[in-house]
């Protein structure tokens, strides 16, 4: 077993006139509450509606209490957003040329945000699995929401 907890990338498109009302916060908030998932990195950038201006926010770790205070003070004003779009921008190399690029697929008034979200549950559980004689036999992201319309998947997996 591997210390490593599984990584998830989630990647969104904003259309013009998103209304960023601390709803992303909260629903960062509200996934880390448990434990079971950790937010690892977050990545908001931005091409102001009125300007064409970039912005950029960019949180790395931590608990969702502070990526929330980060992201309403982002949200909340001009300083905040200016001050986000510095520090984001503020390590010349691979994050801001990165931002740049992501801006530049933007048309004015257009967001793309990217979470890492870390499943430190299925550490837990690995480790769990271990420690009572199993091994794992799939591992992986599904869009069906019950087993049996999976069935393929789960007999090809046991057969391993």
């Amino acid at each position: 077993m591997t210390d490593a907890e599984p990584v998830q990338l989630l990647v969104y498109r904003f259309a013009a006139g998103a209304a960023f009302r601390g709803q992303l916060a909260t629903a960062l908030e509200r996934m880390e509450a448990g434990g079971a998932l950790r937010v690892l990195d977050v990545l908001l950038v931005g091409a102001d509606e009125a300007s064409g201006e970039t912005f950029a926010v960019a949180l790395h770790g931590g608990r969702a209490g502070g990526l929330t205070a980060a992201l309403l003070d982002f949200r909340l004003g001009t300083h905040g957003r200016a001050e986000a779009t510095r520090r984001a921008l503020a390590p010349a190399g691979e994050q801001a040329a990165l931002i740049e690029a992501l801006a530049a697929s933007l048309a004015p008034g257009e967001a793309v945000g990217a979470v890492l979200v870390g499943h430190a549950w299925a550490r837990e559980l690995a480790g769990t699995v271990e420690r009572t004689g199993g091994r794992e036999l799939a591992n992986a992201l599904v869009a069906p929401a019950r087993l049996v319309e999976l069935r393929s998947e789960l007999l090809a997996a046991a057969a391993a």
